[in-house]
This record gives C-alpha cells, structure tokens and sequence, in this order.
C-alpha cells in the first residue's frame, strides 16, 4: 500500500513560499522518508528461536528418560530464552527515546495477556482437572512469564539510557538479585536475571550485533561451535566428568536457596550461565543464514507461535499423550520432534494468523487516550 502526498497550495503572487525562503530551497527534505525493509536476518533468528521454543518444550516433557534428549534440551536453554530477551531488547530501542512508543505495551502485551492468562488456567482445570480458584485465574502460567517480563523490561528502557556502563549495572542486579525474598515468584525471577540480555540488546551499537553475520566462514564457525556443545553437555548432564548443576541455572526461574546454593555459589553459576549464552548465542546468531526464505515472513509472527504452541503441547502433556511408551524409544523422540518443529511452522502460516489474530494482536487502542502527537 503506497500513500499519497499532499499536495502544496499555489502560492499567490508576490507572497513569499509558505515557511520562508529557507523552506523553499529545499522542498525534497520535507517529504517524509519511505520506511525501511524488514531485515530478513533478524526474521531468520526469530523463526529458528521460535521452532527452538516448541521443541524445547516437548524434550521437556521426553528429557527424563533419555539422556541424549537432556544434553540436547540442556544445549537449547543455554541460549535460546537469552537470545530471544536479546533480540526483544534489540527492537524495543524505540522505548528509549520516545514516550509515545509505551502506547504499544498495552494493546501488545497486556491485553494478549489476560486472554491467554484465562485461556492456559481453564486449560489446567478443563484437561488436567484443577481445581477452579479465582484468585489464580488471572496468574502467570507456564510461558505467560515473559510476556510480565517483557513489559517489566520495555518499562525500564528510559532508564538504560541514562547510565554509563548499563550491561554492567544490568549483570550487578541480576547476579544480586538471585538472592532476593522474591525469588519464590519464578515470573519475576526470570525478569531479574534475564535482564542483562534485554539491556545488551537495548544498547548495543548495531554494528557489534551484526558482526555475527559479516563473514561467510563465522556460518560455519557457529554451527560447529553448537555441535561440539552436544556431546560437552551430554557428559556434564551423565555427572561422571564433572558435577552436574542443577536445571534452574539455565531455566533462570529459581533463586540461589532454592537451589541449594550459597550467595557466592549462587553468583558464579549464574555468571558462568551468562557466560555459556553469550558464546552459544553468538554461535546461533552467526549459524543462521542472512537471506530471504520460505520461512523469513514466518519469523515476523513468532508471538502467535510462542502463545499458541503452550496449548497444544500441555494438552498433549496433561492427557498423558507424550507418556506414552513409544515417545520414550529413539523413533518417538524422533517423530515428537518433528511433530514440533511443524507445530511451529503451522502456527505461523496465514491462515492461523488469521484465525487468531482477535487474541493475540487485538485491537485494544481504542482503550487509550489520543497521542496528539506526543513524543
């Protein structure tokens, strides 16, 4: 869809151009600039962090009768939630600089929360046979976290801008707050210690996050980084090596008592949990191809994926579906995988957005207040 320009008034005669003799000599500069193309690198890394997403979610349920499955669920959390708050970090800049851009967390975020808030809760009661309470209807469950995070977070972009060292500060907070009362919360556990990525992408220079993609050779450095992270994890995850460490420090959503973990202990793992996604992420970043494919417009719908996705595989979980003896052989994991992996293209495709689109997208601006222009 192109927009037409408004056309300038005639100017009567002898009557100087509206503006001044300064407007006039340079007409061109007025006309509003044509919005940039999409990147379709960035559409690629949202497309493959949302198939990583669905699969992560089915090993989940598979990891505890195969050791293969829990190296391989092990080596996807170790970065795809921090890449995933990188990139959400990366396309909120926008919240640093203009006040008005907070007018989209409402319609965006809020409302898709309540409705799908209800939605996961009456699932727990309708599939899984909960017990109805109202004063849990409208809390966070299962990935409804990081849509509360991802509010907490675009809030506090301003913030970011005024500080001299933000990832810095970030990583200081995350690393304190581990030992903190609200630790029992795992949605505000989560937006503690992820925030460091969030602020990452929020201020780095563009040019360092696309350094990744600059060189043909870093492809295939990047994949052979997250190849050799399968076996490293498959003999940390068997314990015979080294000890292994406990889940929550690569799930984000426990604080360090709760593992068992002393303050100082607690800080080093999740430093070295930071550690690990920064090198993994940056291998993924790099691994992911830079033009445009079949599955680039996918990557533009990843929030109808993300939501959607959850109420199929806790149907699949809460009906004993994936307990089945066959998903604990390898042609079950094999096919429960692959099932995921087209769960997340199918939630993708038009006909799904458009079918759902009142839910995830709804048009909640008619809630707020005119701009009039603010900035």
């Amino acid at each position: 869809m192109t927009e037409t320009l408004p056309q300038p008034r005639p100017q009567e005669p002898g009557r100087p151009p509206a503006g001044g003799p300064a407007h006039a000599a340079r007409p061109a500069a007025e006309a509003p600039a044509p919005p940039r193309p999409r990147d379709a690198y960035f559409d690629n890394v949202k497309f493959f962090l949302i198939l990583l997403v669905v699969v992560g979610h089915v090993w989940e349920v598979l990891r505890a009768n195969s050791h293969a499955v829990d190296a391989a669920y092990t080596v996807v959390y170790g970065f795809h939630m921090p890449v995933f708050v990188f990139v959400s970090g990366y396309f909120a800049r926008g919240f640093m600089r203009s006040t008005d851009k907070f007018r989209s967390v409402f319609p965006t975020l809020v409302v898709p929360y309540v409705i799908f808030a209800v939605l996961y809760r009456l699932q727990l009661v309708f599939v899984r046979g909960n017990e109805f309470r109202l004063h849990e209807l409208f809390r966070p469950q299962f990935l409804m976290w990081f849509l509360v995070a991802l509010v907490l977070w675009r809030l506090s972009a301003p913030l970011w801008g005024h500080l001299r060292h933000p990832v810095a500060v970030s990583v200081a907070l995350s690393l304190i707050a581990g030992s903190w009362s609200f630790n029992a919360d795992a949605t505000l556990c989560r937006a503690a210690a992820l925030l460091p990525f969030f602020v990452l992408g929020l201020t780095i220079r563009p040019e360092l996050a696309q350094a990744p993609r600059r060189r043909g050779w870093t492809r295939w450095a990047g994949l052979a980084v997250l190849l050799a992270a399968l076996p490293a994890a498959y003999v940390w995850e068997r314990g015979t090596v080294v000890p292994k460490i406990a889940h929550g420090v690569l799930l984000w959503n426990r604080g360090y008592e709760h593992m068992h973990f002393s303050a100082v202990e607690g800080m080093s793992y999740r430093l070295l949990a930071m550690v690990l996604a920064v090198v993994l992420g940056t291998a993924f970043l790099a691994a992911v191809p830079r033009g445009r494919a079949w599955y680039t417009t996918l990557g533009t719908r990843t929030m109808y994926v993300y939501l959607l996705h959850g109420l199929i595989v806790k149907t699949l979980d809460y009906g004993g579906v994936l307990d089945a003896h066959f998903f604990n052989t390898p042609a079950g994991v094999v096919a429960a995988t692959l099932g995921a992996l087209a769960a997340g293209v199918l939630l993708g495709t038009d006909p799904v957005r458009r079918l759902t689109h009142w839910a995830i997208e709804p048009t909640g601006r008619w809630l707020l207040k005119p701009s009039h222009g603010r900035t």
